[in-house]
């Protein structure tokens, strides 16, 4: 991968860990409300995933000896 590439994928990273924070905030402000506390259920299980995929190509990169 290129060096322009890992500065790309961190940005996403970098995006996805703020996805997770204002629905975790969300969640704070909506506990009790039925339709806001399903709603942050399947925005946390998307972040999941997209970070998911994020890191495995962070974790490939680093045992191959690349960077991070």
């Amino acid at each position: 991968m290129l060096p322009a590439d890992w500065s790309v994928l961190r940005q996403i990273k970098d995006k996805i860990d703020g996805i997770e924070k204002l629905a975790l905030e969300l969640k704070t402000l909506g506990d009790g409300v039925p339709v806001i506390e399903r709603n942050v259920r399947s925005i946390l299980g998307f972040t999941h995933v997209l970070k998911f995929g994020i890191s495995d190509m962070f974790e490939n990169e680093d045992a191959q000896g690349g960077p991070e």
